[in-house]
């Protein structure tokens, strides 16, 4: 009886060792930049998380570089609908990246098409909650004491005709990049930041505890930023519970002051 077990046992690694192996499975991450900046926010990322097996699509929201338009035309849904549109082309359910803003634009993709997205997770980003009012960056914004703009000298300034708004070029590092190296704190300045469409940043998401509420969410807190204090990051998490928070000594562009640190966080939702 003992030989006939050992023989069974013997036989059975037999086969598992003859069996296809079966490699772990891997994710599609679709990145969504933030306000004033485009896709290239990502080029840090990207190809981290591609050498460790994953697919990667980045999204140039409308309204800058590859995907012009005239301003007043574009809105959230427009970022909403390009998007999910992305995420709907995927094979399964994505891990959906948003950075700042991007918070906002990921949060109504997940309200549109839930069951596309596996993972959300906000990288110093707007983090709404479900059921409330008016939860637009603009207003999300304008509840942060804490951060670092400075409504007297208007370091956030607004086109004449409103239709979009930018950042004083003097503080563009103090505020998204002070913790990077001179190198990326010149290349924010030379590639980022761009005029941003207001109608987008002024417009609340609708988000519902039935769809939104029901999604995956991680949350990469960003404990040097002031863009987005810190303070108000936990203000936005004790609203909305997520899983997971990972925990960044970074300021506001992770991506390029720690994009390994960045690109492992994401690696190990």
């Amino acid at each position: 009886m003992k030989r006939r077990l050992f023989t069974l046992a013997a036989a059975s690694a037999a086969l598992a060792a003859c069996a296809p192996f079966t490699p772990a499975p891997r994710a599609t991450y679709v990145l969504v930049h933030g306000a004033f900046q485009d896709e290239r926010a990502w080029s840090e990322i990207k190809p981290r998380l591609e050498a460790a097996g994953h697919r990667v699509v980045t999204v140039q929201l409308a309204g800058r570089g590859s995907q012009p338009g005239p301003v007043e035309q574009i809105s959230l849904n427009t970022y909403r609908d390009q998007v999910a549109a992305v995420v709907r082309a995927q094979p399964g359910p994505v891990v959906l990246v948003g950075h700042s803003f991007g918070g906002i634009t990921i949060s109504a993709v997940a309200e549109a098409v839930p069951e596309k997205v596996r993972t959300l997770v906000y990288v110093a980003a707007y983090l709404p909650a479900a059921g409330l009012p008016d939860q637009s960056m603009a207003k999300l914004a304008e509840s942060d004491k804490w951060n670092a703009f400075n409504k007297q000298r208007q370091n956030f300034i607004l086109a004449k005709d409103y239709k979009t708004a930018g950042v004083l070029e003097d503080d563009i590092v103090m505020l998204f990049c002070g913790d990077c190296s001179p190198a990326d704190q010149q290349r924010t300045k030379r590639e980022f930041f761009q005029r941003e469409p207001l109608a987008p940043a002024a417009t609340p998401v609708q988000l519902t505890a039935a769809r939104f509420g029901q999604v995956d969410k991680v949350y990469i807190r960003t404990a040097l930023d002031r863009a987005i204090s810190p303070q108000l990051q936990d203000q936005m998490l004790a609203r909305t519970p997520v899983r997971k928070v990972v925990p960044l000594q970074a300021g506001h562009s992770p991506f390029l002051s720690q994009p390994e640190a960045l690109a492992n966080a994401l690696l190990a939702l």
